[in-house]
């Protein structure tokens, strides 16, 4: 090799280890800078209020580096702003981990535990613990002293809280939060005039503070001075015409206060502060979205999404509207967009899930719980998420998971609105119907006083508001008000006309108050809604048929049919139809035609179920509820049904058997408790001790049902306890007699049967013959299985 061959080589390895050092070079600074990027940019999200691009940016740093203390900081407080509490809190600890010098993370961190140490003192506990190590490292540090006051204010160490808070004063008197601080202090112990004076200061201090005139303004709407609370407001804007925290509060009271012509000038106004940011032409959408104002709202969210195709908040907003208005195709096409760019878009999943909801169908809310649970992944504790995934069970008759995600709602968010509704709509399944009306009410009166926000969207309030309004007018219509009922319905009608629940409602009403073509008028409204609406369909086909008109019931289910041929649902609808014909044939044809489209559609298994049942074919009937359980494997009310078969072919052994299932399954499932109960006592198989258990469980909870009285009534005659038994058995025949002359019949001799053989173990002769005597007069209208057993009782007496 000559010597410029090697020269040459020599440079050219030269140059390739050169170059393999710049590269490693690169690997070592990029990540650097793109970290340091990726920061930047979250803070100037956080700066304009965007929290969610915010969240994103400072977890792409924290990706790079796990470990840096300002990108836990930018996500905590991102979290903050987006009302991700739990997450938030993860995220403070993290940043005092990391940053022990970073003294505001730390007073969040302890005014969060001060907020979440209800009945928990080892969080007021965790409070104090920052709180000292805030004054290691810096003993005037204001906050600091200012967390302390608050800390000793819910210790109900008010001398002490407000000694603290005038000590942040006299570190700065010219701070004008310090003074804000003290006056809510005062607000809470109901010293106006103090608190006042301090909002007063505060503005002396710096006129100029615009937070110092809207606190002002807030505290002087609370105390019912709207005109100067006004005159505060403006002078927030007027101090500082370009904070647009400013502008959103007056436009939020005018909005509360219903001056909408003076809360649009507001909007436009934040609007006019910088035309071409997406978020402020929003709250203008916002605000015309609230105030029904929809086709402008719809005008503005499809020119944002063509200006700006990335804004994908415009796009979920458009979205929302849309789904409310009834436009399900076009909801769709916007939520198809967002998943298009990102599968796991949590928002649009959201969405998605939520339209799926509102559909009411089995196989859509199934749908709704996968997409919800993809949600729910991504952040465990989100708001809507979790009403959702309540609302999505509560829909499908799960009871319990709608229940427990109900009170993950109230754990973590107890004011936050949408959790209030599930509340009501779980009471009055569980039959507490005055409950229900008052947290209705209650529910309703705090919508007054609310605007839409980042979390609680227009339509999201629409929503609860007609939901709650339904919610009320039901537990009125089962209180016997039927006129306050019908107002409710109305008032749901009109806050939401695109959705048919109310004028199913408004229907069942009428039907009730004997308007017939008024409630044919009502489910027909509704089905040009949703021409599919079972609902609707089940109310005409009950309508019909109760006049025998069953051409008209097959008429109407054979039109939707056409159109849908392969829904089940609908065929399901048929197969009643011939149900009530006594078509047994038709019925179990048209069930199976929907069990073809849909093998697990279960309410189809059940409808067979109980055809097989009155047609005497008990094995049958048990081999499609064991059919619904090889679906459902936690179906309670399929265990139960079978318990009832088995019990009623005395095969007493299997039926205690599904009864114990069921509760296994729903520890809540009264009919498994009490028949469970009855069993045990009748047969003498199983334990008394659990029989009484079971059966006071029971009547705890379901204290006016006369039949739950008798089982608790006959089990304490079976353990011998008998003044406990005649005191529950009497109250088993008031019962029963109060609701047989509320509906005109005649009440049960079995009642008096078991009340007289309990009076007559008491020793109580006399009263055990008048209660004989008594059954054996109502048996010759309605006959008793144990009427020789009365009668030979009788004869010993």
């Amino acid at each position: 090799m000559t010597s410029e061959c090697r020269r040459s080589f020599s440079t050219r390895v030269f140059l390739c280890l050169l170059l393999s050092a710049l590269v490693f070079l690169a690997g070592c600074t990029n990540p650097e800078k793109a970290k340091a990027a990726h920061l930047a940019k979250g803070e100037a999200y956080l700066k304009d209020s965007k929290f969610q691009e915010a969240s994103l940016e400072f977890r792409n740093a924290l990706q790079i580096d796990d470990k840096v203390a300002a990108g836990h900081w930018g996500l905590a407080r991102s979290y903050e702003g987006l009302e991700r509490w739990a997450e938030m809190l993860e995220e403070l600890r993290k940043t005092r981990d990391l940053d022990p010098n970073n003294l505001e993370a730390r007073v969040k961190l302890g005014n969060f535990y001060v907020v979440a140490a209800k009945n928990r003192p080892e969080m007021m506990a965790e409070a104090q613990k920052n709180v000292d190590e805030i004054f290691q490292k810096d003993p005037n540090y204001i906050e600091g002293h200012v967390l302390q006051g608050t800390i000793y204010f819910n210790q109900n160490k008010r001398d002490e809280a407000f000694k603290e808070l005038g000590r942040a004063i006299e570190l700065d008197p010219n701070r004008v939060e310090s003074y804000l601080s003290m006056a809510r202090f005062y607000i809470v112990t109901n010293e106006n005039t103090k608190a006042e004076d301090l909002y007063k200061k505060a503005i002396s201090v710096n006129a100029n503070s615009p937070i110092a005139h809207t606190e002002y303004a807030r505290f002087l709407t609370q105390t019912n001075r709207p005109a100067e609370a006004e005159a505060e407001f403006r002078k927030a804007v007027d101090v500082a015409p370009t904070n647009r925290d400013a502008r959103l509060a007056l436009g939020r009271f005018y909005y509360i206060n219903r001056q909408f012509d003076k809360a649009e000038e507001v909007y436009k106004g934040i609007v006019d502060l910088d035309p071409n940011k997406p978020e402020s032409q929003a709250m203008l959408a916002d605000f015309y979205s609230a105030t029904n104002r929809i086709d402008d709202a719809v005008k503005i969210y499809k020119e944002l999404v063509t200006k700006s195709p990335d804004y994908n908040q415009g796009r979920y907003r458009l979205a929302e509207i849309l789904l409310t208005r009834g436009d399900t195709a076009g909801a769709t096409a916007q939520i198809d967009e967002a998943l298009k760019k990102d599968p796991h878009d949590r928002q649009a999943l959201q969405l998605r899930a939520r339209m799926r909801v509102q559909s009411g169908q089995v196989d859509a809310l199934k749908a709704a719980i996968e997409d919800l649970k993809e949600v729910l992944r991504q952040e465990p504790n989100s708001q809507t998420g979790l009403y959702f995934m309540a609302q999505a069970n509560f829909n499908l008759g799960l009871t319990d998971q709608a229940r427990a995600f109900a009170s993950d709602l109230e754990r973590n968010y107890p004011d936050f609105l949408p959790g209030k509704l599930i509340q009501v709509q779980i009471t009055l399944a569980s039959g507490d119907a005055k409950q229900a009306a008052s947290l209705a009410s209650d529910l309703l009166n705090r919508l007054d006083k609310v605007a839409p926000d980042r979390t609680s969207t227009p339509q999201l309030l629409i929503e609860i508001r007609q939901k709650a309004y339904l919610a009320k007018g039901s537990a009125e219509a089962q209180l016997g008000d039927l006129a306050g009922a019908r107002k409710d319905f109305e008032a749901a009608r009109d806050t939401a006309p695109n959705d048919p629940g109310a004028y199913n409602n408004l229907a069942i009403l009428s039907l009730k108050e004997n308007k017939r073509d008024e409630a044919i008028n009502l489910f027909e409204t509704a089905l040009k809604i949703d021409p599919t609406n079972l609902g609707a369909l089940d109310g005409l086909i009950n309508v019909y048929a109760r006049n025998n008109e069953f051409d008209k019931a097959h008429s109407r289910i054979d039109t939707v049919i056409a159109a849908n041929p392969n829904n089940a649902s609908l065929h399901y609808l048929k197969g009643q139809v011939y149900g009530y014909q006594r078509d047994a044939a038709g019925a179990e044809a048209e069930l199976n035609k929907a069990l073809e489209i849909d093998p697990n559609y279960l309410p189809a298994y059940s409808a067979l179920g109980a055809l097989f049942i009155n047609s005497k074919q008990e094995d049958r009937a048990i081999a499609q509820y064991q059919k619904i359980l090889a679906i459902r494997p936690d179906n309670s009310t399929a265990y139960t049904l079978i318990g009832m078969l088995e019990d009623a072919r005395k095969n007493y052994d299997a039926a205690a058997d599904s009864y114990r299932k069921a509760l296994e399954k729903d520890p809540n499932s009264t009919i498994a408790a009490n028949n469970l109960a009855w069993l045990y006592a009748a047969t003498g198989k199983g334990n008394l001790d659990e029989a009484v258990r079971l059966a006071q469980g029971v009547v705890q909870k379901n204290p006016s049902v006369a039949g739950f009285a008798d089982t608790l009534g006959w089990v304490y005659y079976k353990k011998n306890l008998y003044a406990a038994a005649v005191d529950q058995l009497q109250k088993a025949v008031s019962l029963d007699e109060a609701a047989a002359r509320k509906a005109g019949a005649n009440a049960s001799p079995t009642y008096h049967y078991h009340l007289a053989v309990a009076l007559n173990g008491k020793g109580d002769k006399d009263g055990a013959r008048r209660e004989l005597q008594a059954a054996m007069r109502l048996a010759e209208k309605v006959p008793f299985a144990d009427a020789n057993e009365a009668k030979q009782l009788l004869e010993t007496l």
